[in-house]
């Protein structure tokens, strides 16, 4: 339970950093950094998918590789498995997770409204 309230905390203020109006009103009054925390997901995310399946032998098929993601990677991150996994059975996935942790909070009121463009952009 602690280790999710953290890592909720250092989520909510890493968009919150990367999202702080810019000093130079010439350049439309905010500073939007989305490249830069996209790359730290995206670092983030490739360690642990490189570290996690250590022991496991190499997958075969991309399928494999999102079975991987849904029960392993997310458990790892959130403390549970994905709700579903549906494929078109030509080359689309869909990951469904009913109650992804970081956007909960912003469905209980409308005070999250404005802010929930910023944190699900690129979800």
């Amino acid at each position: 339970m602690a280790d999710a309230v953290l890592f909720e905390f250092l989520h909510t203020e890493m968009v919150a950093e990367l999202w702080t109006p810019d000093p130079d009103p010439g350049s439309g009054g905010q500073k939007t950094c989305p490249s830069v925390l996209e790359s730290v997901g995206f670092r983030v995310g490739q360690a642990l998918g490189e570290r996690l399946p250590r022991n496991t032998p190499a997958f075969r098929e991309e399928l494999d590789v999102l079975k991987f993601l849904c029960k392993d990677l997310w458990v790892a991150v959130f403390q549970k498995q994905m709700d579903g996994l549906r494929t078109n059975h030509q080359g689309t996935y869909v990951l469904q997770d009913n109650s992804f942790p970081l956007l909960v909070p912003m469905a209980s009121g409308l005070q999250y409204l404005e802010e929930a463009p910023k944190v699900s952009s690129r979800w």
